[in-house]
């Protein structure tokens, strides 16, 4: 594999425009042979490890890239397509800004109007895409990509071995998946109706009774099992819609099997698409007695800083926090411990973030939060936490549901991020109030003669008292000054006070 690398990658970042058209044959072969092996989820992992990401990003940007277009662009961004098909990979990927790379060959590939290379370029997009904003700029592409590969879903099911030109109907679906992230692309999808309902949902509907027996044989087709799981994932998409959740509810079979599979272990997104028809089947089964409890909602990606945060938390606060990494090990099995602490919390913190924006778990768990939320304060049950800086919503899906709750914005400081989230709940452990009130009782006789008046006061104030540490307070409010009286005029300051509170001259 590193030689077939070094081979391709000598072609196309050392040599000029000029090539012999043997050299490019050779080349067109070996990257069609590249294409055919990234299609095997095992190699995968090979090319990720011997750098094959980092390569194709600066084939695409090179010059021969751009003039022999015809015949090594489809080869190379199908091979881009399939190493993102990879966590691993599609994490790398992002690293590597490969979506805006792909960007900067959009016109040329348009002025070429090659229909293969479109096709890739389009699932390739599809695939990279992190926003609804980058996926807008490429709308008609992205929607007509879509629609042929919803299309040739349906050509596929008809044969036995589930393939169709080369592609597995798994493959087409886990795209499938990705696309309908974007809400515009899944509404247009499902939009064409026959009697009301939504011929694109009765095929996903149909489809799944034909193969879930795959999720129940001891020795599956791997392949078919994997396209059962990327159908149920995009089943558990259209459930978190309200709107096309009643046409589930409406197919009995599909009811009694979701059912029947979300009692078994290890069938995660059978039990979220169930938890949804129970939502509106039997809602008061849902209800459950709520206790003074919060829950935390981020996506796993994001861990390390939901730990930080967490401890920031309980520094500030005595409420419990139930958070999923400390009560449960992580497994297929997540939802049947979570949502009954979703539905008993008092209060949700979400921690958002451009992959919580890209998890469709996490749409069908906030959807499930906000459908729960009617018994909570009105202004104190959720508050949004942004944990990159300049934070957007980068999913509309999430925008809809959270434009019109509280938002803490991400700050360098984390901890300063609790205090702002434990204020906006009023949940201080201890309010600085207190400390101006605790100097007030026991200064109150003292007059400011120093310069070292602010310093020796602080330090009158005992540790367990304290909200903020002076390195804190300076790097919140830039001088300790907001506690006390200014250290350049506490020649002429007096403290007063009472018992009942503070007057400050």
């Amino acid at each position: 594999m590193i030689s077939l690398r070094e081979f391709i990658n000598n072609f196309l970042t050392n040599t000029n425009e000029h090539v012999s058209w043997h050299i490019l044959c050779v080349t067109t072969c070996i990257l069609t042979l590249l294409w055919n092996l990234t299609d095997k989820l095992a190699i995968v992992s090979i090319c990720i490890d011997v750098g094959y990401i980092q390569k194709t990003i600066q084939w695409i940007r090179s010059d021969i890239f751009a003039s022999h277009i015809r015949y090594i662009g489809n080869p190379i961004v199908c091979i881009v397509y399939n190493l993102s098909r990879d966590k691993t990979g599609l994490k790398q990927l992002h690293t590597e800004k490969a979506f805006d790379i792909l960007m900067e060959r959009k016109q040329l590939i348009n002025n070429k109007n090659y229909s293969d290379l479109t096709e890739s370029y389009g699932r390739a997009l599809i695939a990279l895409a992190t926003s609804d904003e980058q996926s807008e700029e490429n709308k008609k592409l992205i929607l007509d990509t879509s629609k042929n590969l919803y299309q040739l879903c349906k050509k596929i099911d008809q044969n036995d071995d589930l393939a169709f030109e080369g592609y597995h109907l798994s493959e087409l679906l886990e795209l499938l998946d990705r696309a309908f992230t974007n809400t515009y692309v899944i509404k247009h999808i499902l939009e064409d109706k026959i009697n009301e309902k939504s011929t694109a949902i009765q095929y996903f509907i149909n489809l799944f009774l034909s193969l879930y027996g795959a999720l129940l044989d001891p020795e599956p087709d791997e392949l078919e099992k994997r396209a059962v799981k990327y159908l149920l994932r995009i089943l558990l998409q259209i459930s978190s819609y309200p709107e096309y959740l009643k046409q589930l509810i409406d197919n009995q079979q599909f009811c009694i099997i979701i059912e029947s599979l979300a009692n078994r272990p290890k069938r995660d997104d059978a039990k979220r698409i169930w938890c949804n028809i129970q939502q509106i089947m039997s809602p008061n089964e849902q209800k459950k007695e709520m206790s003074s409890k919060i829950y935390i909602s981020y996506d796993y990606t994001d861990e390390e800083f939901c730990k930080e945060f967490v401890k920031e938390l309980r520094k500030r606060m005595t409420i419990p926090i139930w958070v999923d990494y400390e009560n449960i090990d992580l497994s297929d099995d997540m939802w049947e411990y979570v949502s009954p602490n979703i539905i008993s919390a008092t209060m949700v913190i979400i921690l958002v973030s451009t992959a919580y924006g890209d998890s469709t778990d996490k749409f069908q768990e906030l959807s499930y939060i906000i459908s729960t939320n009617k018994s909570r304060d009105e202004k104190k049950g959720l508050i949004v936490v942004a944990i990159e800086p300049n934070f957007s919503f980068n999913r509309s899906w999430m925008k809809d549901l959270l434009h019109d709750k509280p938002m803490v914005p991400c700050e360098n400081n984390i901890d300063h991020m609790a205090w702002n989230v434990c204020e906006q709940l009023g949940m201080l452990k201890k309010p600085r109030i207190k400390c101006l009130n605790w100097i007030s009782k026991n200064v109150r006789r003292e007059t400011a003669q120093s310069d070292d008046f602010s310093t020796k006061t602080l330090k009158l104030i005992p540790e367990k008292d304290k909200v903020y540490s002076q390195k804190e307070s300076s790097q919140v409010y830039s001088s300790t000054d907001i506690l006390l009286a200014s250290e350049t005029h506490s020649s002429q300051s007096n403290i007063t006070g009472c018992d009942s509170g503070s007057t400050w001259v």
